[in-house]
């Protein structure tokens, strides 16, 4: 499951990045499709991020890592907001650097918890 959840946020980082794109080139046909493709991909994020929070529960891990595992998930549902409200209000011509800022920061501390800290991650705990 956390190939599919590593899997899903990549691609909704692409999908992210190409909606930007169609979207700023006045592409509103083409921006409009990837950008519903990018909130298909929320679903399996989401899926697959619950699906591993219940793995971390079942398996007892979450006892040891409670605290770094409920702000990994609230960064987690930041970064997809933050994605949406990005794509929303660029469409409709509003300020989005806010936005980028907040994304940025939720981005590191979900890659930074997710691959540094929790321990079904890359580096060893």
């Amino acid at each position: 499951m956390i190939h599919l959840h590593i899997t899903s946020w990549v691609l909704a980082l692409i999908l992210f990045a190409m909606s930007y794109y169609y979207y700023k080139v006045d592409k509103q046909k083409t921006a409009k499709i990837t950008h519903m493709i990018t909130r298909l991909s929320y679903l399996l994020i989401l899926y697959s991020g619950g699906d591993l929070l219940v793995g971390y529960i079942q398996s007892g891990t979450f006892n040891s890592f409670a605290a770094e595992t409920i702000i990994k998930v609230a960064a987690g549902l930041w970064v997809i907001a933050c994605i949406e409200l990005l794509l929303v209000r660029f469409a409709k011509g509003k300020p989005v650097k806010g936005f980028f800022v907040q994304l940025a920061v939720a981005l590191v501390i979900v890659i930074a918890l997710g691959f540094g800290r929790l321990p079904w991650g890359l580096l060893p705990v």
